[in-house]
C-alpha cells in the first residue's frame, strides 16, 4: 500500500515540500513605498470577511476602493502577504494581536468607524425571554465592573496568563444553551487547544454559570452565525457582531458589551523574515502542530472528514443502486421521479445544498451538521453512482442479455450474474474518480458547523496566523486520504478486473476432468 501512495501522489507531496521550502528560503523583500496613510488605499483592493458590514464603512471611507471577500482573518493575511490586497480592517484589539504575532503586518492610525458589539437572539417569544434576561444580567456584571475585568484580561494578558474557559463543566440546572461562534477571531472568540477560547466564549460562560445553565459552543464560518440563529439551532451568538439595521430586522441585538474602533491593516513592506529557513519552518511546524496540542485538531477533523466521506460513500453506493433498479425496467414513474431529481441535484452547488437542507429543509429539527453532510453528499455522490451503473451496463452487448432469456435465465438473474460481472471493471475507474472527489468536495462543510479537515485549517491559520504552512499541511493530509481511499476502492477494482483473474478463477465450476 505504502508503495502505491508513494508512487500516485509521492511527487505531487515533493513538489509541495520543494514550494514551502523556496517560500521560507526567501526573505520579503522591501517595497519600495510604505503606505502609511488610510487614503493612500483609496482606488486599492481591499479584503473583506464575508457577513461582516465593514464592506459599506470602507466604500463609504474609500469610494474608489475595490472590494474582494474572504472567509476569515488566515485568508485576509494570506492575500495580504501574496498581494492579492493591499489591506484589510478589523476591530483594534484583534489587528494588535495580529500583529503581536505577525511582524508582516501594521496598522495605520486613526479610526475609520466605531461601534458596539451586541449578543444575538431568534426573534421568538424564547429568543425575547433569553435575550431580556441575558441585558438583566449583563447591567449587574457592568456595574460591579467585571465586565471591563474580564475584556482587559483577554485583550491585554499575554497568551501564557490566559486559561480557555471550563465551559463544559456548568452544572446546567436549567438546562443546556448553544452558542453559535466564529472562533476564529482572536482574542475574542478562538480556539486553543482542542476547546474554544477567548472573551466571547468567557462573558457566555459567565452568564451561564450565573443562570444556571449548560453551555454549547457550535463553532461555524461567520457568515453562516445569523441563519443558524434565526432557525434557533442556537439559543444566541456571541462573535463581535456589530448591531446594524438590517440585521436587526433578523435578529433580536442585546445591550452592547464592548465598544470599539475599526482600523486597518496593511503589509509591512520593511519587515524580514528572521533566521535561516529551516529556523522558520521549524517555527510554522511547532506554531502549526504542537502549540496548544494543536495536532489533536487535526485528528478531530481527518476523523470528522473520514466519517462525512465513508458513510457518503456507503449509502449513496446503496442509493444510486437501488434507484437503478427501480428504473432499469423502463419503470415511467420511477424514471421521470429520478430524472427531476437528477437534474436538481447536479445542477445546484454543493454548498448550497448543504445550506438549504440545513437551515430549510432540516431547519426546525434539531440535527447535527456532520448528519446532514451526509446526507447532501449522499445525494450528491447517489446520482453519480446512478449515472455510473447506466453507462457501465450500456457497455455490455445486448445480445448477452438477450441469449440468457433465451437459455431461461430470469430477468433477475440475468442482470446480477451475466450483466453487472461484466459492468463492474468499467464502473470502478469512474467510482475511484469519484471517491477522490468527493473527499475534496467534502471542504464547504464548515459553513453548516462541522469542524473538518479544511475548517481546522482555518481554525488554526486564524490562530496562529501563519498564512502558508498550514495549507499546505492540509494538503497534504487530504493527499494521503485519497490515496487510502484510492488504494482501498483499486483492490475492488482488481478483484474485478477480468485480466487480472488467476486460472483458478476462471476455471471454477468447470470439470476439467470429465472423460465423457
Amino acid at each position: 500500500m505504502c508503495k502505491r501512495i508513494i508512487r500516485r501522489h509521492g511527487v505531487r507531496i515533493i513538489i509541495l515540500f520543494m514550494v514551502l521550502v523556496g517560500f521560507l528560503a526567501v526573505p520579503i523583500s522591501a517595497h519600495a513605498k510604505q503606505i502609511t496613510s488610510l487614503y493612500e488605499l483609496d482606488g486599492q483592493k481591499i479584503g473583506i470577511v464575508t457577513g461582516t458590514m465593514y464592506d459599506s464603512i470602507v466604500k463609504k471611507a474609500l469610494p474608489s476602493a475595490q472590494i474582494a471577500y474572504f472567509n476569515g482573518a488566515g485568508d485576509l493575511i494570506a492575500a495580504l502577504e501574496a498581494g492579492k490586497i493591499d489591506g484589510f480592517p478589523g476591530d483594534e484589539p484583534a489587528l494588535k494581536l495580529m500583529k503581536r504575532e505577525n511582524d508582516n503586518l501594521t496598522i495605520l492610525d486613526g479610526y475609520m468607524d466605531s461601534f458596539v458589539f451586541g449578543a444575538i437572539f431568534p426573534k421568538s417569544d424564547n429568543g425575547e425571554k433569553l435575550c431580556n434576561e441575558f441585558n438583566e444580567w449583563l447591567d449587574g456584571f457592568d456595574k460591579s465592573g467585571k465586565l471591563d475585568a474580564l475584556m482587559k484580561k483577554w485583550i491585554d494578558s499575554p497568551e501564557s496568563e490566559l486559561e480557555p474557559p471550563d465551559f463544559k463543566s456548568l452544572p446546567a440546572t436549567n438546562g443546556v444553551l448553544t452558542m453559535a461562534s466564529e472562533c476564529g477571531y482572536a482574542p475574542f472568540d478562538y480556539i486553543s487547544g482542542d476547546s474554544p477560547s477567548g472573551a466571547e466564549i468567557d462573558l457566555a460562560m459567565q452568564f451561564c454559570k450565573d443562570r444556571g445553565y449548560g453551555l454549547k459552543v457550535a463553532v461555524m464560518n461567520f457568515d453562516g452565525i445569523l441563519p443558524y440563529v434565526q432557525t434557533e439551532k442556537a439559543n444566541f451568538s456571541l462573535s463581535a457582531i456589530s448591531e446594524t439595521e438590517e440585521r436587526r430586522q433578523s435578529v433580536l441585538f442585546s445591550d452592547a458589551y464592548y465598544t470599539c474602533g475599526l482600523v486597518m491593516a496593511v503589509k509591512n513592506e520593511e519587515s524580514a523574515s528572521a533566521g535561516s529557513w529551516w529556523d522558520r519552518l521549524m517555527s510554522s511546524f511547532r506554531k502549526t502542530f504542537i502549540n496548544e496540542n494543536r495536532w489533536s485538531l487535526f485528528v478531530q477533523g481527518i476523523l470528522n472528514t473520514l466519517f462525512i466521506t465513508l458513510l457518503s460513500i456507503l449509502f449513496g453506493t446503496t442509493l444510486g443502486f437501488v434507484v437503478y433498479l427501480a428504473c432499469r425496467n423502463g419503470n415511467r414513474i420511477a424514471n421521470l421521479i429520478t430524472k427531476f431529481f437528477l437534474w436538481l441535484i447536479k445542477g445546484m452547488p454543493v454548498v448550497v445544498l448543504l445550506m438549504i437542507l440545513f437551515y430549510i429543509i432540516f431547519g426546525s429539527f434539531s440535527i447535527n451538521g456532520a448528519i446532514v453532510a451526509v446526507i447532501g453528499f449522499t445525494l450528491t455522490f447517489g446520482s453519480a453512482v446512478f449515472g455510473m451503473i447506466k453507462l457501465g451496463v450500456a457497455t455490455v452487448d445486448r445480445g448477452q442479455t438477450e441469449a440468457a432469456y433465451a437459455l431461461g435465465h430470469s430477468n433477475r438473474h440475468t442482470f446480477y450474474n451475466i450483466v453487472l460481472p461484466q459492468a463492474l471493471p468499467h464502473i470502478l475507474p469512474a467510482f475511484r474518480d469519484e471517491v477522490v472527489s468527493l473527499i475534496k468536495a467534502t471542504a464547504v462543510v464548515g459553513y453548516i458547523a462541522v469542524q473538518d479537515l479544511t475548517k481546522v485549517g482555518d481554525l488554526i491559520r486564524s490562530r496562529t496566523f501563519e498564512a502558508f504552512f498550514p495549507l499546505i499541511a492540509i494538503t497534504v493530509f487530504y493527499f494521503l486520504l485519497e490515496a487510502l481511499l484510492g488504494f482501498l476502492v483499486g483492490r475492488i477494482e482488481f478483484r474485478f478486473d477480468p485480466r487480472r483473474r488467476s486460472r483458478r478463477r476462471i476455471m471454477k465450476g468447470v470439470k476439467t476432468d470429465d472423460t465423457h
